[in-house]
């Protein structure tokens, strides 16, 4: 394939609004506190929670990391660790209308170009920074500006005959960071 022609297909791909995403295969599974590892648990522990904790155990086809669930102040929390027990994000579920005016209306524009016909099922507002300052914003209520916040929504989404579970990313501006596909585990779209 000749330069021209590259161009020409990135040119074509670009404005056709056709959705293009990144596979993303994760299998969730239940696991015992005594299976995390030790700097995830104390992180969670240190947090003082009154509700039960649930940890998970995620195995995607390049990374495994480590999941606390549990609800805190009527709100359902997600805490994710690296194989380490490095803290990587703070995910709290949230409500649609929550969101502010600006972000709702690019997040229905970029759905609306992508997808014939679409659902929300999640919205989660994700918090990414240091491991002192995500325990600063969860302790005490104090978010400090070096913490990055994200929106990560669960689309069902059928952009041309066959609907499918995505992923999207977007920042606290509306800008869309990214789009994976949700497989499952039987999908035929996986080798092994």
């Amino acid at each position: 394939m000749n330069k021209l022609t590259f161009i020409l297909l990135l040119i074509a791909f670009g404005l056709t609004g056709s959705l293009f995403a990144q596979a993303k295969f994760e299998k969730e599974s239940r696991i015992k506190p005594g299976q995390v590892p030790d700097k995830a648990r104390l992180f969670i522990d240190s947090l003082k929670i009154q509700s039960k904790v649930k940890w998970y155990k995620e195995e995607s086809l390049t990374a495994t990391s480590f999941e606390a669930k549990f609800s805190l102040n009527q709100a359902r929390y997600s805490i994710e660790f690296d194989a380490g027990g490095n803290i990587e994000d703070v995910e709290i579920e949230t409500d649609l209308n929550e969101l502010q005016p600006e972000l709702k209306e690019s997040v229905y524009l970029q759905l609306n170009t992508d997808c014939k016909k679409f659902s929300i099922v999640k919205v989660q507002r994700q918090y990414t920074g240091s491991e002192s300052d995500l325990l600063s914003g969860l302790t005490m209520n104090i978010l400090n500006p070096s913490i990055t916040i994200n929106y990560e929504l669960i689309i069902k989404c059928s952009p041309e005959k066959q609907a499918g579970l995505f992923e999207y990313l977007f920042d606290d501006k509306g800008k869309l960071i990214s789009v994976s596909e949700i497989v499952f585990k039987n999908s035929s779209h996986l080798e092994y």
